[in-house]
Order: structure tokens, then sequence, then C-alpha cells
């Protein structure tokens, strides 16, 4: 908006009193409303940059662009990454929990633990390969490190035996 139609008594400001009846302040109203729609429809007009004459039109859609974005910038991978990680940890999770469910019963043997067991180390090494490849500001790194942890004591506890 122009500072100086506002001044000048062309913009009504809210919370003063205008001249003028109210007729002629809703008609001020709707004419200001059709320009500003008119100048709003000029000044949201894409401008055209050399990325969109190379790559093409840019998708409308926010995350549509932000994806195009990162591919062209090379980093489509760590949000690749991080859909994995958090999948990997997820599962991780799960593990962990059958894993504590199968040790709290009496009737499950450690014969038949073993293999959820060595589905977690399986999965303590994918963490750990996907972690290395987040940013270390990622607070996913974190997460995927700590679950990462917690899984290899209980691996190694049972491997030493603790569950005799």
């Amino acid at each position: 908006m122009d500072i100086k139609r506002i001044i000048s008594g062309g913009i009504p400001i809210p919370g003063t009193k205008q001249q003028g009846t109210s007729e002629t302040s809703q008609l001020d109203f709707q004419k200001l409303l059709q320009e500003a729609k008119i100048n709003n429809k000029v000044e949201n007009l894409p401008a055209a940059s050399p990325l969109s004459k190379e790559v093409g039109e840019i998708p409308s859609d926010p995350a549509l662009a932000v994806r195009a974005l990162n591919i062209l910038a090379g980093q489509s991978e760590v949000p690749q990454v991080r859909s994995q990680g958090i999948k990997a940890a997820e599962n991780a999770l799960s593990l962990l929990e059958r894993y504590q469910e199968a040790i709290a019963d009496p009737q499950m043997t450690l014969k038949k633990v073993d293999p959820l067991v060595q589905s977690l180390s399986q999965n303590v090494n994918d963490l750990t390969s996907l972690s290395d490849q987040l940013p270390a500001s990622d607070p996913l790194k974190e997460i995927i490190r700590e679950i990462g942890i917690v899984s290899m004591v209980e691996v190694q506890k049972f491997n030493a035996g603790e569950y005799i």
C-alpha cells in the first residue's frame, strides 16, 4: 500500500473517524479493494528466471518446489536418508518392544529369542550407517544414536548370558 494515500485520507484507517457519508466511504472502499486486487495480480505474477528456462516451470506447490530445488542443488539425499532413518528407528523401537515382551515371557526360550536379537543387531548396523549419512546438526542423528546404543546394550547383555 502507498503510505501517501493513507496519510491523505484516501484509505480509511480503522479506529479513526472518516469524513463523508457511509455511502461514499463504502464506494471508496470498493474502489480501493478493486485497485488492490488488480495491483496484487500484477505483483504476484512469477518472474521469469534462468532456472525456469533451464528446467521448465517450477511447481506451484511449495513442497514440490522445495523438493525440485533440493534435487537441483544436489541435496535430495538428505530427505531420503531422514525418511529411511525414521523408518529404521521405528523398526528398532518395535524390535526392542518385542524383545522386551519375549524376555518377560517365562514360556519363551532363549533359542526362540535369539533370532530377534540377531535382527536387533542388524538393525543397529543399519542405524549406524544411516546416522553417518545425516548432517551433524540434524536432531534425528542423536535420536538414532541413542536407539542404537540401547539396542546394542541389550544385544551385548543377551550374548553375555545375563538372562540365563
